[in-house]
């Protein structure tokens, strides 16, 4: 199977390239910044922006599956610009399913569980999405988009907060929060934001996985099998690598609204649904610790400034 990768240098994308690989698939990556050197050198500068480079693009390459990680996917920068995030979120998925249809190609597309407002009982793929942020409205349109181009062969994998290791280093909460203690400017997290996090690679298994059962269409969700709040999450990190707590700052989701705009307090998913077709089990919140890394660059900084460099071993 040729597989064509969109994002492939973010972090769910750049776990989803290794899983390519590992499972011996053809694949192309294509990200918007490619590099000349290091891990991302392979990679194809690609703009989903650009409609028609994108469909020559595709029809020269002809992909028997395409794969759709690229989004901007901070709020805040969705945000900061609304109309330019949408071209991308909302217009260059449109496109991609577009092609996909017109190739025959089994399309994948990311969304989020940000298309809810949040409440306590987990969500199914059959209840109805109801955004508050800028972000989620984009990843719902996006969502109707791709559902409307494709009748078939399409899969909408909604995911949760994301845990693993990009390639730049700067993408998943752990590495923030390094780069945090780094700055000496502690993070705040919020003891009143539930989310029940994944991790990459777990979330890449069942992304290569559904590539091979086509007889899988539709709306799933993914998720971890545990729901923490993003403090609590940030103090098992800082654990996890032999950081003091005092590293990270309590903060209230209610109290920060203003700032950082409307967040739901609560998102879980049910994921029975997709757990009783595919053999990839979801992961609970050590097995996704255990799988994190000190970045390269990083190391000799760590050794020297962790509270206790032990809890983690280089891994070559």
């Amino acid at each position: 199977m040729r597989v064509v990768l969109f994002g492939a240098s973010g972090l769910l994308g750049w776990s989803v390239y290794q899983e390519l690989n590992r499972r011996g698939f053809e694949s192309i990556q294509y990200c918007q910044r490619p590099s000349d050197k290091g891990p991302l050198s392979s990679f194809r500068g690609l703009s989903l922006v650009d409609e028609m480079q994108l469909t020559r693009e595709l029809l020269d390459q002809w992909p028997d599956a395409i794969i759709n990680c690229a989004a901007v996917s901070s709020p805040d920068s969705v945000n900061q610009d609304p109309r330019g995030a949408a071209k991308l979120n909302v217009d260059g998925a449109q496109k991609l399913a577009e092609i996909s249809s017109h190739l025959g190609a089994r399309f994948i597309h990311i969304s989020s569980d940000m298309v809810f407002e949040g409440r306590e009982e987990p969500y199914r793929s059959t209840d109805l999405p109801k955004p508050v942020s800028e972000y989620g409205n984009q990843k719902l349109e996006a969502e109707k988009k791709v559902l409307s181009a494709i009748d078939e062969n399409v899969v909408v994998l909604r995911l949760t907060l994301i845990n693993g290791n990009s390639p730049r280093a700067n993408r998943s909460p752990h590495e923030r929060i390094f780069e945090s203690i780094q700055k000496g400017q502690p993070l705040t997290l919020f003891d009143d934001e539930y989310r029940q996090p994944c991790s990459a690679d777990n979330v890449a298994s069942v992304v290569v996985e559904l590539l091979e059962r086509p007889n899988l269409t539709g709306l799933f969700h993914w998720a971890g099998t545990e729901v923490i709040s993003r403090f609590e999450l940030g103090k098992r990190i800082l654990e996890r690598f032999g950081f003091s707590a005092s590293s990270l700052n309590r903060g209230s989701i209610n109290e920060s609204s203003k700032r950082v705009g409307r967040r739901p307090a609560k998102l879980t998913f049910e994921l029975s649904p997709l757990m009783g077709k595919i053999k990839t089990k979801p992961q609970n919140i050590r097995e996704q610790l255990e799988g994190l890394k000190v970045p390269d660059g990083l190391f000799k900084w760590y050794k020297e400034n962790a509270n206790d460099p032990s809890k983690y071993t280089l891994r070559i």
